[in-house]
């Protein structure tokens, strides 16, 4: 693999160097063997990624609620693409695909980086990449060989340190690294990848500001410019005066399917950013010579459907999702001189014909292994103002289970109909689109001879890019897999029990397969007392197992010990799985305890061991779950452990009876 790598940057190094020789208006091949477009001036490219960003989550698509006047001036100055799609019901895949015009599928990266295992269900998922690999091309690297300055802004999540955006071909990182999620939108961000702001900046403005000095700084470079916002993806976190400004809108039209006042903050914000970036482009005089795309990487984030998120209707259903709301975008592309202004397209496209796209646009080569190995179609033809391209249909493979709904599936839509195939149990549901955008009718018994063609085409697609399958799983547990996606279980109609807990503030209790399941909606702990204190060490063991429904950063699990019985007293160890960290903290985490954590990359629902050890002589509190470890001061108030038992915040988790040793 090394060996491999070093031969392909060397490759694209040597392109750089005949690039820069040449020039701007050398006619170099496109990535599918096409001469590309001599340009008396090389296109700069600007690329917005927006996280979770739903179909009707901006103006142009049809939201009333959200406003995008940015957006929606972008979209009337290039073309929209109507029939928009991510190639992944979650980010990372379809991250990847955009950086290699590749079918997830195909690179095995099939799901969010680190995604999550149901220990019990019917079918056990592939070993999968959790990293964006080196062998392939991206398309920064593509760009860089041409001699193009390359930027990255916000979010990368394509895996571990090693595997970040500055070992990928861009030049500048700032804000990508493994998580999927910020810590925080307010300042301080605790992101590793850029310099903190000033206390309460905001992420996306943060963005903005750094695009802006990026092109400050290369205005005179041909260059690309990918912000791939943070924003709008969970913790939901939004300007005060933007909640305030929603809130009144949502009041006003209490019938509106979208209503979440923090939500439309997040959005606002986001097209503020959009606007900067434009503006800025005119001031220095790039605007007539920069292409710019916007898209999103998943149908829009639902959540709880009683509070949800967004809402992507018509669509049906949302993140996570087989149908057109998991998978469905805002797809817009700005080509200055080449797309007529306002103009639409129906043209299926989907987020693996970026990347030939803009090589295309670009007259970059790319490399021919790699290009030999490209799923996407080149838009550019559509862009002229075309109305086909040579392809037949577009493909999603899925082979995992999702808390926003998925089981694993695979589908294809071709013209005006898609087919999706669920792998539990091999049915498969057909579609019209075009007479029924919302999948409401379903037709597979009614056109069985084209659900079954469409079916094979689908099953010969995996075979050529030698898609993963998931396999029978020898632990499936229908109880138990039906608890943890939330259905009827014995321990659900036996309704509440009382677990041997001497209190309990804030939360419900229940005994289920792995002991207990603690639900709270704020803030909850359940506390027993220990036949006599702990003064001298103390060691206290238990599984957590978290219940993933929605992808947000309250998903955790903590131990709590204390000397006392207050809210105040706890010392907390445990979970954020949402956060992707261990953290101890002290007193309730709403009253902004103080707090001690450490990265991690915690698998959703998977069983986690935590075992914290107190020891008195030292003064220290060490807190280990497989390779973290994290160690911090007891405070002066605590001279023993008297009691220990659980505690969780704004979620539902599942723990094990706790173990203690100690004197």
């Amino acid at each position: 693999m090394v060996e491999h790598d070093l031969s392909r940057r060397g490759f694209l190094r040597g392109l750089s160097q005949v690039a820069l020789i040449a020039g701007g208006g050398a006619a170099l091949m496109d990535a599918l063997g096409q001469p590309a477009t001599a340009q008396a001036k090389p296109l700069n490219v600007v690329f917005f990624l927006i996280d979770d960003l739903g179909w009707t989550d901006v103006g142009c698509y049809g939201s009333t609620y959200y406003e995008t006047p940015n957006v929606d001036r972008l979209a009337g100055m290039g073309m929209r693409f109507t029939d928009g799609y991510a190639s992944c019901t979650v980010c990372s895949p379809t991250r990847a695909s955009v950086m290699t015009g590749k079918y997830p599928a195909r690179l095995h990266l099939t799901d969010w980086i680190s995604g999550h295992v149901r220990r019990w269900a019917k079918l056990k998922v592939p070993e999968w990449n959790k990293q964006l690999e080196h062998r392939e091309v991206t398309l920064a690297e593509a760009l860089k060989a041409k001699g193009y300055a390359t930027g990255f802004i916000g979010k990368w999540h394509l895996g571990p340190e090693g595997y970040w955006p500055d070992s990928q071909g861009f030049d500048k990182n700032i804000g990508g690294y493994s998580r999927g999620q910020p810590p925080s939108y307010f300042a301080p961000y605790r992101i590793p990848t850029m310099a903190e702001g000033p206390k309460g900046e905001y992420l996306t403005d943060r963005h903005a500001a750094d695009a802006e000095n990026f092109l400050e700084t290369n205005r005179d470079t041909p260059f690309l410019l990918y912000v791939s916002m943070y924003a709008v993806h969970t913790p939901l976190q939004a300007k005060k005066e933007l909640t305030d400004h929603y809130k009144a809108k949502a009041e006003a039209d209490p019938e509106s399917a979208q209503g979440s006042p923090v939500y439309g903050g997040m959005v606002h914000s986001m097209d503020d950013c959009v606007g900067r970036v434009l503006k800025k482009l005119e001031r220095l005089g790039l605007q007539e010579n920069t292409a710019v795309f916007f898209t999103g990487d998943n149908g829009g984030l639902i959540g709880n459907p009683k509070r949800p998120v967004t809402s992507n209707r018509p669509l049906r259903a949302g993140k996570g999702s087989a149908y057109e709301g998991g998978v469905r975008e805002p797809f817009i592309i700005c080509w200055p001189g080449v797309t007529r202004p306002g103009s639409t397209c129906s043209v299926p496209v989907i987020s693996t014909d970026f990347y030939p796209t803009i090589l295309e646009m670009t007259g970059a080569t790319g490399e021919a292994a790699h290009n030999q190995a490209v799923d996407g179609a080149s838009l550019v033809p559509l862009l002229h103002g075309g109305d086909a391209l040579t392809r037949d249909a577009v493909y999603w493979h899925y082979p995992h289970y999702h808390p926003g709904g998925a089981t694993p599936y695979g589908a294809i839509r071709k013209g005006d109909h898609k087919l999706i195939e669920f792998f539990e149990d091999d049915r498969v549901e057909l579609y019209n689109l075009r007479e029924d955008i919302g999948e409401t009718r379903e037709l597979s018994t009614t056109l069985p001879a084209l659900a079954d063609t469409l079916r094979a085409q689908l099953h010969s697609w995996r075979a050529s890019v030698g898609a993963q399958m998931p396999t029978p799983n020898p632990d499936h547990d229908p109880d138990r897999a039906n608890q943890r996606r939330g259905r009827s279980s014995k321990n659900r109609k036996n309704g509440p029990a009382h677990p041997p807990f001497d209190i309990v503030r804030g939360c419900t209790i229940k005994p289920d397969g792995t002991g207990f399941e603690l639900e709270a909606k704020a803030e909850g702990t359940a506390l027993r007392k220990l036949p006599k204190p702990l003064r001298k060490r103390a060691v206290i063991r238990a599984k957590i197992q978290t219940s993933l429904r929605r992808e947000e950063g309250w998903q955790n699990g903590f131990l709590a010990l204390s000397d006392g019985a207050k809210d105040a007293d706890l010392l907390l160890a445990g979970f954020y799985i949402g956060r992707q960290s261990l953290t101890v903290f002290k007193g309730l985490s709403d009253s902004g305890g103080s707090r001690t954590e450490k990265q991690g990359d915690y698998a959703r629902e998977a069983i986690q061991e935590l075992v914290v050890v107190v020891d008195f002589p030292t003064r220290k509190l060490t807190a280990t779950a497989g390779k973290l470890k994290v160690v911090r001061d007891l405070p002066k108030s605590v001279k023993a452990i008297r009691h220990v038992g659980h505690h969780l915040m704004r979620t539902r988790t599942s723990f094990s009876r706790i173990e203690v040793e100690g004197e």
